[in-house]
């Protein structure tokens, strides 16, 4: 493992657009907030990756290669694994059909192009909870690897090892039913590594 390294089994927000100009930006917006993002760029992908790495929170084109929002948007509706995601599109159609269409597939908000910054941001805000973060300082090296790797199979998410001052802080998000107190992440951290203490 190396000393620095970066894990995200999930995501916040899935940005889907044909756009890559709207979807850079519109990612770069978000994560500038603290939210973990991922893209897509056509309909197939879409429903990969939100069965896949789980997003609280998709934005959705309604006009995408291969497999249109509205048809997106409904299969991940009926998807068992999928039903429960906020689905919102993200669209230039203004129309008062594609606005009917759009809630009768399954989407919560209907955000209109160009990109309203306020009212994505609060979507986004209204229907991501954000997982509370934690951190652990002062380990050796050992040390560092071994929560890392223990967190990995705990589903965790933003993972990060860093050095400072020649020791190393470990930073990580729970996932929302899972909480340990930095007391007992260190008893296991001991037990994992025999005992070992900082170098």
């Amino acid at each position: 493992m190396s000393d620095v390294g970066v894990l995200s089994p999930s995501v916040d927000v899935l940005i889907a657009d044909d756009d890559p100009v709207l979807r850079t930006g519109v990612r770069r917006l978000l994560e500038r907030q603290g939210y973990r993002c991922t893209e897509a760029e056509e309909g197939h992908q879409t429903l990969e990756l939100v069965r896949r790495q789980k997003p609280q929170c998709v934005l959705l084109d309604l006009a995408m290669p291969d497999l249109d929002g509205l048809s997106v948007a409904r299969l991940l509706r009926t998807d068992p694994l999928t039903h429960d995601v906020h689905i919102n599109c993200l669209t230039g159609l203004v129309d008062r059909r594609a606005r009917e269409q759009a809630h009768l597939a399954g989407c919560e908000a209907f955000l209109i192009k160009p990109v309203d910054v306020m009212a994505l941001l609060d979507v986004v805000g209204r229907q991501v909870k954000r997982c509370p973060t934690e951190a652990v300082s002062g380990l050796n090296k050992s040390q560092a690897e071994a929560l890392l790797d223990w967190l990995e199979t705990w589903s965790c998410s933003a993972l990060e090892g860093a050095i400072e001052d020649d020791s190393f802080t470990v930073r990580w998000a729970w996932p929302p039913d899972r909480s340990l107190s930095e007391d007992q992440v260190r008893k296991l951290i001991a037990e994992m590594t025999g005992g070992m203490t900082k170098d």
